[in-house]
C-alpha cells in the first residue's frame, strides 16, 4: 500500500481480522455441522440398507429351506409300497429327481433308523441312522434340518428330514443338500460390496458355509455360542461391521462382515470434499478479503491525501486571505493617491491654462488620464475582492461575461488565446444573484484558460432555451480523458500540480443553488465544453440557501 500511515496499517489489520472472522467462522461452523450431519445421516442410512439386505437374505434362505421341507412332505404322501420297495422307489425317484434338482439323494427309514430305500448319486445302503441327531430330532419334532456334517461319504452336506405318520407304517424321509448348493442360496446374485463376507454359523459358532476369508468349513468362527434373538444385531469393531440374524427355518445364524472403509467410502469422500471445499472457499474468501481491505484502506489513504492537500490549500488560502487583507489596504491607499494625483493634475491643468506650453498641457492631460484609468482599474479589482451581500437582481449575462473577460484580458493576451462569441439577440435578462453567478462563470472561464494554455480559442455561446438561458463555454484544449469524466466535479480532484480541485465543484454548487445546472459535454471538434442552464427568474423563497432568501431585488 502506498503512503502507509501507521493508523491505516492498524486499521488494515483490524479490517482483515474482522472480515476473516466474519467469513471463516460461519464457514467452518456451518460447514462442519453440515459435514458431520451429512456423514452421520449417510452412515445411518447405509446401516439401514445393510439391515434390509440382511433381512432379504434371511427371508430368501427361510423360503428356500421351507420350500424344500414342503417338497419332502409332498414326497411323504407317496404310497408306502412305492417308498419301501427299492425297485418301485427307483422308478419313482427317476422322475422325481428330474423335477426337484436340489435332491442329490433321497432315503427312506423306519422309526428304528433302518434304511428301507435309497436313491441318488451319494446315497448308499448303510447301517442304522438311529444314532444321528437329525434322525432323533425328526422323530421328536416331525421336521429337522441338520447342521453341516460329513456323514459316511465324508462330503459336507446338510440333511432335511420329515416324519410321515400314517397307519399302519410311520416313515422318515430324508434328503441332503451339499454345501455348494447352500452357498449359492446364501449369495443369490446381489452383492452390495466387493469385500463383503456372508456366511452361516450354527448355534455353537461353527461355519456352515465356506467364508471368503479362507476359514475352514465347519470350523469355529470365533463368534461364540449364539442364542436365539429377534431382529438384526449390529457390531462394529476394528474396522469391521458385523450383522447377525437368526433364521426361522433352521437353527442357524446368518452373518455378514462388511469393511468399514468400503461401506462408508462415500462418507469419507464427502468428508474429504468438505475439507477441500473449506480450503478452496477459504482461499477465495481470503483473496476477496484482502482485495476488500486493500481497496478500503487505499481509498481511505486517497481521501487522506486529498484532505492533506485541502489543508495545504486552506493554509495557503488563509495566508493569501491575510495577505490580501493587508494588500487591500495598500491598494486602497494607492487608489487614493492616484485620485489625488488626478485631482492635482486637473487643478494644475485648469490654473495653467494659457500660461503653460502645449507640451506641458499635453503632459498634464496624460497624467490625469493615466491616474484616472489606474484608479478605475484598482477600484474594479477591489470590488471583485470584496464579498458582496447576496442580492437578487436583473442581470445582463453578456455584460457580466464581458466584464469577466475584460478582467482576464491580460492573461488571455499573454497566452495568445482568442475569445469568440455567439449570442442570441433574443436572450433576456435573468433575475438571479449576480455576485455568485459571476463567481461560477469566472471559475469555468479560468478552467478553460488553463486547459487551452497557449495559442487556442475559447468560445462563449449564450442562447435562450424554454423558460431559461443556456451558457456554453467551449475550449480548444486537449479535452478530458474518459476515465476522469465521472470525477471532475468531485471536490479536491485536479490534474494541475498547483490546483485546488475546487473550481468546478464550487461552480456546480453555486449554479444548483441558483436553481440551475452545470454539465460536461463533448464537442465534436475536441476540447471540452461546460453547459450552464439558468432559470429566467430565480425563486428565492424556494431556495435552500438562507443567504439568498435574506434579501430580494427591487
Amino acid at each position: 500500500m502506498k503512503n502507509d500511515y501507521p493508523h491505516f496499517r492498524r486499521l488494515w489489520y483490524r479490517v482483515l481480522v474482522a472480515l476473516m472472522g466474519s467469513a471463516f467462522i460461519p464457514l467452518v461452523v456451518i460447514g462442519g455441522i453440515f459435514s458431520v450431519y451429512a456423514v452421520s445421516i449417510f452412515k445411518s442410512r447405509t446401516v439401514e440398507m445393510l439391515v434390509r439386505d440382511m433381512e432379504m437374505r434371511r427371508q430368501h434362505l427361510d423360503r428356500f429351506l421351507g420350500d424344500r421341507i414342503q417338497e419332502l412332505k409332498w414326497v411323504a404322501r407317496t404310497p408306502t409300497l412305492i417308498l419301501t420297495e427299492q425297485e418301485r422307489f427307483d422308478e419313482y425317484t427317476r422322475d422325481l429327481t428330474d423335477e426337484f434338482l436340489w435332491i442329490n439323494d433321497l432315503e427312506v427309514f423306519d422309526l428304528d433308523g433302518n434304511q428301507l430305500a435309497h436313491q441318488g448319486s451319494y446315497a448308499r445302503e448303510t447301517r442304522s441312522y438311529s444314532d444321528r441327531p437329525w434322525f432323533r430330532k425328526a422323530i421328536d419334532a416331525g421336521v429337522c434340518i441338520s447342521d453341516m456334517e460329513l456323514g459316511y461319504r465324508q462330503l459336507p452336506h446338510i440333511s432335511i428330514a420329515v416324519r410321515r405318520d400314517r397307519d399302519p407304517t410311520s416313515l422318515i424321509i430324508r434328503a441332503s443338500i451339499d454345501s455348494d448348493t447352500l452357498q449359492r442360496q446364501l449369495v443369490p446374485g446381489w452383492t452390495l460390496f466387493e469385500r463383503t463376507e456372508v456366511f452361516l454359523i450354527d448355534r455353537n459358532g461353527r461355519y456352515q458355509t465356506q467364508p471368503r476369508s479362507g476359514w475352514r468349513l465347519m470350523g469355529q468362527s470365533g463368534l461364540g455360542v449364539q442364542e436365539r434373538f429377534e431382529g438384526t444385531r449390529i457390531h462394529e469393531t476394528d474396522g469391521i461391521i458385523l450383522l447377525t440374524n437368526c433364521l426361522s427355518a433352521a437353527p442357524w445364524v446368518l452373518a455378514a462382515r462388511y469393511d468399514v472403509d468400503e461401506v462408508f467410502a462415500p462418507a469419507f469422500e464427502m468428508r474429504y470434499l468438505s475439507f477441500w471445499a473449506l480450503i478452496i472457499g477459504g482461499i477465495i474468501i481470503m483473496f476477496f478479503v484482502l482485495l476488500t481491505a486493500n481497496t478500503l484502506v487505499s481509498r481511505l489513504e486517497a481521501k487522506r491525501q486529498r484532505i492533506q492537500h485541502l489543508n495545504r490549500q486552506l493554509r495557503r488560502s488563509s495566508f493569501m486571505t491575510s495577505t490580501m487583507e493587508l494588500g487591500i489596504g495598500l491598494l486602497q491607499e494607492i487608489a487614493d493617491r492616484l485620485a489625488s494625483i488626478a485631482v492635482a493634475s486637473q487643478w494644475m491643468e485648469n490654473h495653467l491654462t494659457g500660461v503653460a506650453t502645449p507640451q506641458v498641457d499635453e503632459d498634464l492631460k496624460l497624467i490625469r488620464e493615466s491616474a484616472g484609468g489606474a484608479q478605475e482599474n484598482l477600484n474594479q479589482f477591489l470590488s471583485s475582492l470584496r464579498a458582496d451581500a447576496p442580492m437578487i437582481a436583473d442581470v445582463n449575462l453578456v455584460s457580466l461575461i464581458e466584464e469577466i473577460v475584460a478582467w482576464l484580458n491580460k492573461e488571455l493576451t499573454l497566452r495568445c488565446i482568442r475569445v469568440a462569441w455567439t449570442v442570441d439577440r433574443n436572450t433576456p435578462e435573468i433575475r438571479t444573484d449576480r455576485s455568485r453567478l459571476r463567481h461560477a462563470i469566472q471559475n469555468i472561464l479560468l478552467n478553460a484558460v488553463y486547459a487551452v494554455d497557449q495559442h487556442g480559442k475559447i468560445h462563449i455561446a449564450i442562447a435562450s432555451e424554454g423558460r431559461g438561458v443556456v451558457i456554453t463555454i467551449t475550449d480548444s484544449g486537449p479535452g478530458i480523458p474518459e476515465a476522469d469524466r465521472e470525477t471532475i466535479f468531485e471536490p479536491l480532484y485536479t490534474t494541475k500540480p498547483d490546483g485546488t480541485g475546487l473550481g468546478l465543484p464550487v461552480a456546480r454548487d453555486i449554479l444548483e443553488t441558483l436553481e440551475g445546472s452545470l454539465t460536461l459535454v463533448w464537442p465534436s471538434a475536441g476540447g471540452a465544453a461546460f453547459r450552464m442552464v439558468l432559470p429566467q427568474r430565480y425563486s428565492g423563497l424556494q431556495s435552500a440557501d438562507p443567504e439568498l432568501n435574506s434579501t430580494s431585488g427591487p
